[in-house]
């Protein structure tokens, strides 16, 4: 008791100022996490890039023998990557960089949504950035993918060489639309759509962006673009261009079956890191947003103008991630719950949880694709990360439920 005492005395003669932060003492918890968080992802990345892949190949002889040499020949060309001597390993390590940037944007834009709509079913698929980029990337496999130059040769004539020598004799405007084509359209589809959505929303609620209506109008555009889409798969599909055919299927999955170069990275990742910093920096408004609209304008906080950055931002990192890699539907909703189990609602330690957990859930994904599953190969990633994300999600309700929480955020 006389210990007890002291201790009040002492409280109390520093005073409230110079007496320990509750807020630290209990963010050191959520900080330990994301922490934890990063060396996963990391240990995640760096075997997707060291463990061999395509090991059907070797089931009948699967050692640990084997399975050793595998890893040392692929660190040995990990290594020569930096030293101007991996080119065999050079587009399995683009791979998993781009991999790993997508998951780590799409992850954060599903807390940044969710925390400026204050509503946990918001995500880039819901919202309607992705139908978006669906969109873009249809209308240049079916309009405007013979406007631009074509390959003097016919298709599935032509050696490596030979298109290298084509891409080679192109003009720098030719080249760009050769490559980045579908890319452009699809980042254009990104914008065309939100900017749709928020129009109408803006003018039906006055000038104010009402969360709700925002996701309702995401969704029947969502739903529009699957069928459109669909519709002209069916189409292709009874003409039997399945070139064509082909082409729709990768649109709707996600995919890294293109071949990436090191300027890809440099337009793809360099824009995504800006965006993710000015997200970051964003975290108290959004923990403030998180509130309700009226609480976070006594803070003093322009609801409005806030959310128009977050959604121009992060419609830039989502409509980037699916131009290059394709369209993972599910990853962005899921890694912002599952992050949000981990650290809790404040997004000063949900944001980085969040960008961490959808790294290593795509890195994860991708490398299962590649590792030789039955069943499984980089066509069907997208399918495996909605199966196992809806598997994760259905997990994470029931817990909520039997602890009585599943009637709140």
């Amino acid at each position: 008791m006389a210990q007890d005492a002291s201790h009040t005395t002492r409280v109390s003669v520093r005073g409230v100022d110079d007496a320990p932060n509750a807020d630290d003492l209990n963010a050191r918890p959520e900080a330990r996490r994301v922490f934890v968080l990063a060396i996963i992802a990391v240990v995640v990345i760096v075997c997707a890039m060291l463990l061999p892949t395509d090991m059907s190949s070797y089931y009948l002889d699967l050692t640990p023998t084997v399975i050793i040499n595998l890893i040392s020949n692929n660190v040995n060309a990990f290594i020569g990557v930096f030293i101007g001597d991996g080119d065999l390993y050079e587009a399995r390590f683009m791979v998993v960089v781009m991999c790993a940037v997508s998951g780590a944007a799409l992850g954060l834009c599903g807390s940044a949504y969710q925390g400026a709509f204050n509503n946990p079913l918001a995500a880039p698929k819901t919202l309607g950035v992705m139908a978006g980029g669906a969109l873009g990337s249809l209308i240049y496999v079916i309009g405007l993918s013979d406007l631009g130059p074509q390959m003097p040769y016919q298709t599935g004539t032509f050696t490596y060489s030979q298109g290298l020598e084509w891409l080679s004799s192109l003009n720098p405007l030719e080249w760009l639309w050769v490559n980045y084509g579908m890319c452009l359209c699809s980042i254009l589809g990104c914008f065309l759509v939100v900017g749709i959505v928020l129009g109408l929303t803006s003018a039906l609620g006055r000038g104010r962006l009402t969360n709700i209506i925002v996701i309702i109008f995401g969704q029947i555009f969502a739903v529009a673009v699957t069928a459109i889409i669909s519709f002209f798969r069916y189409l292709a599909t009874c003409d039997g261009d399945l070139d064509t055919v082909d082409a729709l299927k990768m649109i709707e999955n996600y995919t890294m079956m293109r071949n990436y170069h090191y300027y890809d990275l440099l337009i793809m990742v360099v824009p995504i890191v800006i965006c993710i910093v000015i997200v970051l920096l964003m975290s108290r408004r959004l923990t403030l947003l998180s509130f309700g609209d009226d609480e976070a304008a006594s803070m003093g906080i322009n609801v409005n103008k806030s959310r128009y950055v977050m959604i121009i931002v992060c419609t830039i990192m989502t409509a980037l991630s699916i131009s290059f890699c394709g369209h993972v539907a599910f990853l962005g909703f899921i890694s912002a719950h599952i992050a949000r189990r981990i650290v809790g609602p404040d997004f000063k330690y949900l944001l980085p949880a969040s960008l961490l957990t959808g790294a290593t859930l795509l890195s994860l994904l991708q490398y299962l694709a590649q590792s030789g599953i039955p069943f499984v190969n980089m066509y069907s990633a997208g399918s495996l990360c909605s199966i196992v994300g809806s598997i994760i999600f259905l997990c994470l309700v029931v817990v909520e439920w039997r602890k009585g929480g599943a009637g709140g955020w």
